[in-house]
């Protein structure tokens, strides 16, 4: 593409284009991937960029694939769109849901189909209330989250999204979802792990400072994502689920990035031998062609939400839910998963990933090296010996997204947090590529201060 055409479509963009977390000032540039082949984007500024956060968490079959396009193609031309409301069906949307269960945890009965994972959510936190309302515990509404967590946008979602960052110009939140902190504190707002989010005493104090008997739920994701991504420690979801078991408090696990392999298993949750009473999903499920998410409920919020006296529906719906398109190309991505072992292969590439990253501790501003699987982070530091972080002004989260860009490589940070999490397509060389990129992108930027 030529420069005069990209400076009018950018300037179309600017003109009309409002984009998810949206400053106009961040925009008079925004890079433009002209097509996708695999793990690499080809932009129109004539580069090729590997893509080191399959897109935004999601895209994990690869892009380009033309079984997918082919499964989308077939599916709109069979059957374009029905609506899924009672006593409307249809194949794909009851194939999948099938299939979604049979790779999920042992104890998971029931699906209900969404869009996005702020969506599922949503759908999940209403199940909640739901399910306590069947069980004559209504007053049993509240949902605790945890600081720097993040499960979405809507305005629930964003309520028990832990980022302050978030919440400016949309008060007030909801005032019954809300994350728990350590009574006093003031989150940082940094992304790291600390005391504020992932305490499992703030998680007590804060069921029994509103009193179990108006807790719903706790939702958690498994390792925190768009945060930073931060893994828990290998005993922190058995506490969490026993918290849960004591109190009458149901577990949401927000696996939006974590499920459908990202970690080296089909649900994260399984590294820990720990099964939730809820679930959240999205991206993967169709690796981004179509959107789509999904929410998993167990065996017995399944019957007791379906069981109910007939005059006492869940009267929850989207136009969209059990879209039979999305459905089909679900179905094909997940057949892609078991054809190529991808979760197998998550696994694999993911403790390459780690074990080369881990390479970087011998810098002096880099700690905090991490990962579960297939994603993986660290931070830009002061003095990693005290956690201290670079002052606001240094920048070095943006200078090092400047630095890996122009080496080839698209990822993302959170602050001065720097995160990967590249398609499970990925083979060993690709991952070799990043951590060159990375390693000379570290060493240029820190040769600075």
């Amino acid at each position: 593409m030529d420069d005069a055409r990209y400076q009018e479509l950018v300037q179309k963009d600017l003109a009309h284009w409002v984009h998810p977390q949206y400053h106009k000032a961040d925009h008079q540039a925004p890079l433009m991937v002209d097509h996708a082949e695999g793990v690499y984007l080809y932009a129109t500024d004539g580069n090729r960029y590997l893509d080191g956060l399959s897109g935004l968490w999601n895209a994990a079959v690869g892009h380009g694939r033309p079984e997918l396009a082919q499964a989308a193609s077939d599916a709109i031309q069979r059957n374009t769109f029905t609506n899924s409301y009672v006593s409307f069906t249809n194949e794909a949307a009851i194939e999948l849901a099938a299939k979604v269960i049979d790779l999920s945890y042992d104890n998971m009965q029931g699906v209900y189909f969404t869009n996005s994972g702020s969506e599922s959510n949503e759908t999940n936190f209403k199940a909640a209330r739901f399910y306590w309302t069947c069980k004559g515990k209504p007053e049993k509404n509240k949902i605790i989250s945890r600081v720097e967590g993040y499960h979405g946008n809507t305005l629930a979602a964003m309520s028990a999204t832990g980022m302050s960052v978030f919440y400016p110009g949309f008060r007030p939140t909801v005032a019954e979802i809300f994350p728990a902190t350590t009574p006093g504190a003031t989150p940082t707002g940094g992304g790291r792990i600390d005391s504020g989010n992932i305490n499992i005493d703030n998680i007590v104090a804060a069921i029994e400072q509103e009193g179990a008997d108006t807790v719903a739920a706790v939702i958690a994701e498994p390792v925190q994502g768009a945060g930073g991504v931060y893994p828990p420690p290998p005993d922190y979801f058995a506490q969490l689920r026993d918290v849960c078991d004591r109190y009458e408090v149901l577990l949401i696990a927000d696996e939006v990035i974590t499920g459908f392999g990202r970690t080296g298993k089909w649900f994260a949750l399984e590294h820990f031998d720990v099964q939730p009473d809820m679930v959240s999903l999205a991206k993967a499920i169709t690796s981004a062609y179509i959107p789509m998410g999904a929410t998993l409920w167990s065996k017995e919020i399944h019957e007791t939400i379906t069981g109910t006296d007939p005059s006492v529906k869940f009267m929850h719906a989207y136009t969209n839910s059990g879209h039979p398109v999305a459905a089909a190309v679900a179905l094909r991505n997940l057949q892609i998963f078991e054809d190529e072992n991808l979760v197998e292969n998550a696994a694999a590439r993911g403790d390459q990933l780690l074990s080369g990253l881990q390479r970087l501790d011998e810098n002096p501003h880099v700690g905090n090296v991490r990962g579960l699987g297939f994603m993986c982070g660290f931070d830009f530091l002061q003095d990693p010996e005290t956690d201290t972080a670079f002052p606001v002004e240094a920048k070095m989260g943006a200078k090092f997204l400047g630095a890996i860009k122009r080496r080839g490589l698209i990822s993302r940070v959170r602050n001065d947090a720097f995160v990967l999490a590249p398609p499970l397509i990925s083979t060993a060389e690709q991952v070799d590529d990043i951590l060159t990129i990375v390693e000379d992108s570290v060493r240029e930027i820190t040769a600075e201060v």
